[in-house]
């Protein structure tokens, strides 16, 4: 037996370095090497937010391995954050089909049907993903398209299980907002306090926080919130040169709070960068509205 092993060993080790010529690690995956390379870049598109050539790249992917589901969820996502939810729904439903990161397909396809309008679905989607794994922003997510449908106690019912369950600033912040929407503001500003008491960098909380402050009259309180968003809005900006497509969402933060501090020329420029930045998204849309008021 020993002398069969001895035999045997080398002739293994020999058939597994000419396999290893042709069997990328890729490949065991399921995944063609090449197309594994148009991911990576498309990837990396994504992180720059060059939301068309990430497209390319996985749609390039795609054509050389039509079953490579990452392709397909990640063309979704650039697909979505075009503001193109139809194309983004149907890349997710391709995921779907091959049996692959169901959960995160799930809730994608469900932030697609939101921005389709279709509530309805989007709850359904919602749903299906919490069953495969719970996630507190998912059931937040349910909540908000809860809250669209005017299902107010199933939303707050979801936003009270995230709060029993996980406990943390942004649950807290968005059940705040849904009361806020209710004029429940007693109860919103307890939120918004709580979310800034555990995260005192939360600068979309303060901004909320300065708005309930507007409606109950009381301005001081109001701009004091404000300054702190800006403030901490600014210092991200810095902190990432104010260049990378990823602080569009932070320019639409800073420009808001300017505008209710009356700082007009100040908000516009922020929102002229957030068009520059995130051009042809939903935020950019947004952001030209505001420039047409």
């Amino acid at each position: 037996m020993r002398l069969l092993l001895w035999v045997m060993l080398p002739l293994l080790v020999i058939c597994a370095l000419i396999a290893s010529r042709f069997v990328s690690w890729a490949r065991l995956k399921g995944a063609d090497s090449e197309a594994l390379k148009d991911v990576t870049e498309g990837t990396e598109r994504l992180k720059h937010g060059e939301y068309h050539e990430a497209v390319d790249a996985f749609t390039r992917s795609i054509e050389k391995d039509p079953k490579y589901a990452a392709a397909y969820i990640k063309r979704g996502l650039a697909y979505y954050r075009l503001g193109e939810y139809q194309e983004a729904v149907t890349n997710y439903t391709r995921t779907l089909a091959l049996k692959r990161y169901e959960a995160d397909a799930l809730y994608s396809r469900g932030d697609a049907y939101r921005g389709l309008g279709e509530h309805q679905k989007a709850i359904a989607d919602y749903t299906e993903s919490l069953k495969k794994r719970w996630a507190g922003f998912v059931m937040w997510k349910r909540a908000e398209a809860y809250l669209k449908l005017g299902d107010t106690q199933r939303a707050l019912a979801d936003y009270a299980r995230v709060i029993e369950r996980k406990p943390n600033a942004a649950a807290y912040y968005h059940r705040g907002t849904a009361y806020a929407r209710l004029h429940e503001d007693q109860l919103a500003l307890a939120d918004f306090d709580q979310a800034i008491e555990i995260s005192p960098e939360f600068a979309e909380a303060y901004l909320r926080r300065g708005g309930l402050y507007d409606r109950l009259d009381q301005p001081q309180q109001a701009e004091s919130n404000y300054i702190k968003a800006i403030s901490l809005t600014s210092r991200e900006i810095q902190e990432w040169c104010g260049e990378h497509p990823i602080l569009g969402p932070v320019y639409y933060r800073r420009a808001s709070a300017y505008e209710r501090l009356g700082q007009d020329r100040e908000a516009r420029a922020d929102y002229e960068k957030v068009i520059a930045l995130q051009p042809r998204t939903a935020i950019a849309q947004t952001a030209w509205e505001k420039l047409k008021d």
